[in-house]
């Protein structure tokens, strides 16, 4: 199902830290903020929890995710195992063509990096690295822990005083897949997702 555009709109907020983790999402305010009636609300917020990005409970009352730190924990451990068993994968399929485009996925992500759309051009780096191992099922998983990961990092101003020692890991990474080195690129992953990891969790620890 297409995202509505007004999904886009609130994700786009959730996404750039105007409206944090925990955040309660009135239906009213919202259609008033928007200028709609309630009902592309209500399918919106539909759309998002069917998304992982909100949460709705059975009063209908809905909210922007917020994890806590165990949650998190665990959130990265799965991407970990399941991101670096498919760049392992990737890798030995790694063509021309294909590492073409982990390059110009490089470029962009670079450029990217200290704009509000920085989680864009990451998002296309990684579904580059992963593309040629052509498990689709295990790329939508990964894609709905990298959304929950999104926003709680926006919930930190998007955490960009690592972003220079996240592209030279970027690099680096790119670096092995041209040397067809499988090895050396998940170990280099790995170290990437759990420095990740480990600087949200400090942020979260440090309210």
């Amino acid at each position: 199902m297409t995202q509505s555009p007004l999904a886009d709109q609130i994700e786009a907020e959730i996404l750039s830290g105007a409206l944090p983790p925990g955040t309660p999402l009135n239906q009213t305010d919202l259609a008033t903020r928007f200028g709609v009636s309630r009902i592309p609300v209500r399918d919106a917020l539909a759309q998002l929890t069917s998304l992982g990005v909100i949460t709705s409970s059975p009063n209908r009352t809905a909210t922007v995710l917020k994890l806590d730190t165990g949650e998190v924990e665990e959130l990265y451990d799965m991407r970990i195992q399941l991101e670096c068993d498919l760049l392992g994968r990737a890798i030995p399929l790694m063509d021309t063509e294909a590492l073409a485009a982990v390059d110009y996925a490089l470029e962009r992500s670079s450029l990217e990096a200290h704009q509000d759309n920085w989680a864009q051009g990451d998002q296309i780096f990684h579904n580059a690295l992963y593309a040629p191992a052509g498990r689709l099922r295990q790329m939508t998983v990964i894609d709905e822990l990298r959304r929950a990961a999104r926003v709680q990092i926006a919930g930190y101003g998007g955490l960009t005083d690592k972003t220079k020692r996240w592209l030279r890991e970027h690099q680096g990474i790119v670096t092995a897949c041209h040397a067809g080195d499988s090895k050396e690129a998940t170990r280099l992953l790995r170290k990437h997702l759990r420095g990740a990891r480990n600087h949200l969790l400090r942020a979260m620890r440090s309210e």
